[in-house]
């Protein structure tokens, strides 16, 4: 048994053939992301107590020129709302350039067509079952841990193999920006939300405004994708 997350291209292919145009288009931006589900969708479930939906409008998408000395590349920015600060924003920027991002340009069109709307005007429930049909088969892993009750230990859960679900794309994304696009702590923090101080231990000003500096990370992006 292969305790490893599934292959990015095998990701992908699972989300470019799904048949439901609004679940293939919430999985390829919560991917594409770095995203918490809720940071997609645009409606909050009754049930829900603590978690709020940000997701994103057709306003939330812009077609912008990055310039990079001589050169120049057509590139997408999208803006986030992260759920765990309070709806902070944090700018995704993508290259529109399909070498690079075959993903940016088909996502930009349909979130566009929403104008002031929510692009995925549904509920992580509804997310959570579409992720049941897309990614039916595929396991993500579970390291060895040991749980606690009441203050008290439990037994140690052995490593295992859990049904891939959305938030898997999230680790997956993660993963990828560090090991194939050699993105750094901060540059990571960046992209998908989390604090510099929780990253790596950086306080101050830099992480209250290090969530808008997208032009950091975006020249190593541009990379072509062979999958």
């Amino acid at each position: 048994m292969s305790l490893e997350l599934p292959e990015v291209e095998t990701v992908r292919k699972r989300i470019e053939l799904a048949t439901k145009r609004e679940a293939k288009f919430c999985f390829m931006a919560e991917y594409l992301f770095c995203a918490r589900i809720s940071e997609i969708v645009g409606r909050k479930c009754f049930s829900d107590v603590t978690t709020e939906a940000r997701g994103i409008t057709g306003k939330d998408a812009k077609q912008i020129v990055f310039k990079q000395g001589k050169e120049k590349h057509d590139a997408v920015v999208f803006t986030i709302r992260t759920a765990k600060r309070g709806g902070k924003e944090r700018k995704i920027a993508l290259p529109l350039e399909k070498t690079f991002e075959p993903f940016t340009e088909s996502l930009f069109n349909y979130v566009r067509q929403f104008g002031r709307d929510h692009a995925f005007p549904f509920t992580r429930q509804k997310a959570f079952t579409y992720s049941r049909e897309i990614f039916k088969g595929l396991k993500y892993p579970i390291e060895r841990y040991r749980p606690f009750k009441d203050g008290k230990p439990l037994p140690v859960v052995e490593e295992h193999l859990k049904p891939f679900r959305t938030h898997v794309l999230r680790h997956l994304r993660a993963t990828e920006l560090l090991e194939l696009f050699d993105f750094n702590g901060i540059e990571l923090s960046i992209y998908g939300g989390w604090t510099l101080r929780s990253m790596i231990g950086v306080g101050s000003a830099m992480s209250r405004y290090a969530h808008l500096h997208w032009r950091q990370y975006f020249p190593k992006l541009l990379q072509e994708r062979t999958d």
